[in-house]
């Protein structure tokens, strides 16, 4: 995920662009991304450069206010950790998950982390630090950095789709985020792909994309291919058994030929194959971009996404080329 904190989000507490206005290169930006597995901030100076990062895990079902606690202690000790102090940072961006309210900067509803409703993050953040706190949903976030400087840089338009704990989404078009009625355009993880015989979503819904393709999805159907596998033909049983199985080892597992993982990689790869789809036949953007954890899978999954893709969407909007790996990395 990268961190960016653009300034007339600042200075209207609205974000309308992904256009950097000049700034004193001597000042410092600290963006912070929160997610379902760890939390994260990271130091930037005004021309976009990375100075500084820190990462901490997070336990999701510690709660709203042990959440809150951690921001504060992820942001302090990145500033330290920089050299810096609080008096050097300009501003704060905070890239949340779930369904937020952008105006008052509170996470309504995320759903990938236990009780957080309601939970006020901007007017926290300004009253510890007493900094300009822009808030917006972290897919957009990646989405807008992406745009900016990564691989989505000089597209008229372009999707984001972050691929980790869940699937989140974002879309731009002429450096703009496309936000909608109620701020929720682009929530691809949370549109149907399976009908028949839908799995539960966390999102409370059935055959959602996440459902299929997110990480903890992936996890979940690893450990119920193994408990069919009574012959034990996959290297995946030794780290299920130790309780240590990751989407790290389900990938490795099947570039080294292990059936089972390879099933379990080619079925995550054709649920975003059909969520791109959707995306390219009812946006038709210029660029594809998938960004989060899951991209550390390397060129064979996206090799075989771009497979299903070209297979099954309309020709003109299926160029493999057009749909790639995020360039900033998952900082």
């Amino acid at each position: 995920m990268a961190f960016f904190i653009y300034p007339e989000f600042i200075c209207t507490n609205f974000l309308v662009s992904a256009t950097m206005l000049p700034m004193d290169t001597s000042q410092y930006y600290l963006g912070l991304d929160v997610g379902g597995t760890s939390m994260k901030a990271g130091i930037i100076s005004a021309d976009g450069t990375l100075i500084q990062t820190l990462l901490q895990p997070t336990n999701k079902n510690a709660g709203p206010q042990a959440g809150l606690a951690l921001m504060e202690k992820v942001i302090n000790l990145c500033i330290q950790k920089a050299g810096l102090n609080l008096g050097s940072i300009q501003a704060i961006g905070a890239a949340v998950p779930g369904i937020i309210d952008l105006k008052n900067g509170v996470i309504l509803d995320a759903v990938n982390l236990t009780d957080w409703k309601n939970v006020p993050v901007r007017t926290h953040l300004e009253t510890i630090f007493s900094k300009p706190i822009a808030f917006l949903n972290d897919a957009n976030a990646a989405a807008l950095g992406e745009a900016w400087l990564g691989a989505g840089k000089g597209a008229e338009s372009m999707a984001f789709l972050t691929l980790g704990t869940g699937i989140g989404g974002g879309l731009i078009h002429q450096g703009k985020i496309i936000e909608g009625r109620h701020g929720l355009a682009g929530e691809i993880g949370h549109t149907r792909i399976e009908m028949s015989r839908p799995r539960p979503c966390s999102c409370g819904q059935f055959g959602c994309l996440e459902a299929y393709a997110g990480a903890t999805s992936v996890l979940k159907r690893a450990y119920e291919a193994l408990a069919e596998d009574f012959n034990k033909i996959s290297d995946l049983h030794e780290p299920a058994e130790k309780k240590t199985l990751s989407c790290k080892d389900v990938f490795d597992a099947a570039r080294n030929g292990d059936p089972i993982a390879d099933r379990l990689v080619e079925e995550t790869s054709s649920a975003l194959a059909l969520g791109i789809i959707n995306i390219l036949h009812f946006f038709d953007p210029e660029k594809v971009v998938l960004g989060g954890g899951m991209i550390a899978a390397g060129d064979d999954f996206l090799k075989r996404i771009r497979w299903f893709v070209k297979d099954q969407a309309f020709k003109e909007c299926a160029q493999g080329e057009d749909i790639c790996f995020a360039t900033l990395g998952n900082d």
